[in-house]
């Protein structure tokens, strides 16, 4: 790996923050620059984790395409020139109609392609299919060399049947069936780190230290390891499925509607389209997570340029305004068993969504209830990705939360009735408590009950009368929800094991106990094993576990930074009924160690708490009491 240390006069270079339309400038200095080389172990977001060839581990950001900068640590975006592209081969039998490709071909304006096609590239959904002749169009039916940009239909092993692009005058129609050679290669380049995948090649990466701590890529080059197929996002497959409809802005305002969302918009007919398809999959997302269909139409305004609304006339001042400050608005209303939401949104999907979510919700249970849960669940709405089960939201809103002291407590958060909205902050507090309510399997399904009565406004439900039985109990994860949150992290594999409550026992000195599984993909798991403190006690473990796909099995020891090593905490129950749990210590080593207090022991694997997901495999461990050094 090579470095080169900035002299004194470091560059420096200016940074810009946009959260929830406050904005931040300040100056950050490039300490050094170096060049990682080795393997992708993992991606969340825009940081790339790589693994160099001495085992260090380095993480580098990139930007995200439709993202403005480069996000820091600390949330603020950077304007930083990068250069980024990820490639690799797959199998071309396994591509997926909608998918877009390129390749080389003899064609004719008729009849069937000659000869066989090499090399298929995919493309992005964005792409637009044609044929670019190499000698310009040939005679009707004389096949000549051009190079075509077209949608999947189907693919197979030996051939591969694409729809007919636009060609020259007349147009051929239906689809073309060309065949691939035996040897066909399938490649693809991208500037979206999302395509990357576990134990990909570095073979470029120019990075830079920033002060601030941050690495962050002049130049990023990866490839991808073989694969049977290059997987596609949900926006993939939406972009694919509208990608003939145009993508133009409209240049005056008209009516797009779907099952439940009827507005009046200037965006392009293809991103309306995709709009609409990502709020009908909330909708679906709403009604199976609240066992209640979804109901009535939200109406509204969605708007790209105001310039093109300019002989239009809106109800609501306020809202145009919430629209030029590129935010949003739903006003619901309510007369008798009438109801109605009229939705005022810029462009941005996760606005759209936000604000729909406040609709769906008004429309479906009459009411969006308390401002907690109202806006709490519309800011699930905002950062809600179809099959995504990590935490992804705006970096600037997570340093807050990760640098917040005091943190907010949960019943500072859940207050009954209609407040003030408040800031930003606010929705970010409120987002925090509805996502570990909604996501954590120890509270999920008493917070969907929950929030039905308190949005159908029932009588005597609170946010107490539910969960106060497990007050104590809650109030601990929320405390370890918050210590530990990130982009990434997995709510669902982290809640405490509360059914080994109560089941520890003490052991007493040579007397063992065995604990079968000890997962890589999960917090801290139960032992049943009661520690005294004073004592000692020795762990054992066999078996091995990965803390990424790309990462070597390891055993409970770890890797040489660590990762991997078997961790210990000690919970102790305090006198008020609650729970503390003490810092971590290794255990993997094989070293004895003397518990500084008494109370149930916990295990896990090390590694951070927003890279769970990714983990895999199991060990046995075996807890002994043996005299006291």
């Amino acid at each position: 790996m090579k470095r080169r240390r900035k002299q004194s006069g470091a560059a420096w270079i200016a940074a810009w923050a946009v959260v929830q339309g406050a904005a931040a400038l300040g100056q950050i200095a490039v300490q050094e620059e170096y060049s990682p080389t080795g393997t992708v172990e993992s991606v969340t977001g825009g940081v790339v984790v790589v693994r160099d060839t001495n085992g260090a581990r380095h993480e580098v950001r990139v930007p995200v395409p439709g993202d403005r900068g480069v996000a820091l640590a600390s949330g603020v975006r950077l304007e930083f020139p990068a250069m980024f592209s990820v490639s690799g081969v797959f199998d071309v039998a396994k591509l997926a109609p909608g998918q877009i490709v390129r390749f080389a071909a003899r064609l004719g304006l008729r009849g069937p392609p000659e000869g066989e096609v090499a090399e298929v590239a995919l493309r992005g959904a964005n792409e637009k299919p044609g044929i670019e002749w190499a000698s310009g169009p040939p005679a009707a039916a004389t096949p000549a060399p051009c190079t075509i940009t077209a949608v999947v239909r189907q693919a197979s092993k030996g051939a591969l049947v694409v729809e007919s692009p636009p060609a020259t005058d007349p147009p051929r129609s239906g689809s073309i069936r060309f065949k691939l050679a035996t040897d066909v290669r399938g490649v693809f380049e991208s500037a979206d780190p999302r395509r990357i995948e576990a134990g990909a090649t570095v073979v470029e990466c120019r990075a830079v230290r920033l002060s601030t701590g941050d690495v962050v890529a002049k130049s990023l080059v990866i490839r991808n390891p073989a694969s049977a197929t290059v997987a596609r996002t949900a926006d993939d497959m939406l972009a694919a499925k509208h990608q003939k409809l145009s993508n133009e802005p409209k240049k005056a305002p008209r009516d797009v509607r779907s099952a439940h969302f009827a507005f009046k918009t200037d965006l392009s007919d293809r991103e309306a389209a995709i709009v609409l398809a990502k709020l009908e999959r909330m909708a679906g997302l709403l009604q199976s997570a609240f066992r209640r269909p979804a109901t009535g139409i939200v109406e509204g305004f969605v708007v790209g340029d105001l310039d093109a609304w300019r002989s239009h006339e809106f109800e609501e001042p306020m809202g145009v305004e919430k629209i030029r400050r590129g935010e949003g608005v739903c006003f619901n209303s309510r007369l008798g068993s009438q109801r109605r939401a009229v939705l005022y949104s810029c462009a941005d999907h996760g606005v759209i969504q936000h604000e729909c979510m406040h609709g769906l919700c008004h429309m479906t249970f009459g009411s969006t209830g308390p401002t907690w849960l109202a806006e709490g669940v519309a800011e699930l709405g905002n950062y809600w990705r179809d099959g995504q089960r990590e935490v992804a939201i705006d970096p600037g809103v997570m340093a807050f939360l990760q640098a917040a002291e005091p943190k907010r407590r949960l019943l500072e958060i859940a207050v009954p009735g209609r407040v003030d909205a408040g800031t930003w902050q606010d929705y970010a507090w409120r987002w925090a408590l509805c996502h570990l309510l909604a996501n954590n399997p120890n509270y999920a399904d008493r917070f969907k009950p929950l929030a039905v009565a308190l949005m159908e406004e029932q009588p005597g439900v609170s946010f107490e009368s539910v969960y106060g039985p497990v007050a104590k109990e809650i109030s601990f994860e929320y405390d370890q929800f918050l210590k530990t949150l990130g982009n990434g992290y997995r709510a669902d594999l982290v809640a405490w094991p509360w059914k080994d409550r109560g089941k520890a026992r003490g052991l007493v000195d040579g007397a063992t106990a065995t604990i079968p599984r000890v997962r890589a993909a999960a917090g801290w798991q139960a032992t049943r094993v009661r520690v005294e403190e004073g004592a000692a006690y020795e762990v054992e473990a066999t078996g091995t576990w990965k803390t990424s796909a790309a990462a070597p099995a390891v055993t409970a020891a770890g890797d040489p930074d660590a990762r991997g090593r078997l961790m210990a905490a000690v919970l102790r129950s305090l006198p008020d009924g609650g729970f503390a749990l003490g810092e971590e210590f290794a255990v993997g080593g094989g070293a004895p160690f003397v518990a500084r207090q008494e109370g149930d022991l916990f295990l896990r694997c090390g590694d951070a708490w927003t890279e769970l997901g990714d983990n895999s495999g199991e060990v046995s461990v075996t807890v002994r009491r043996v005299a006291a050094p």
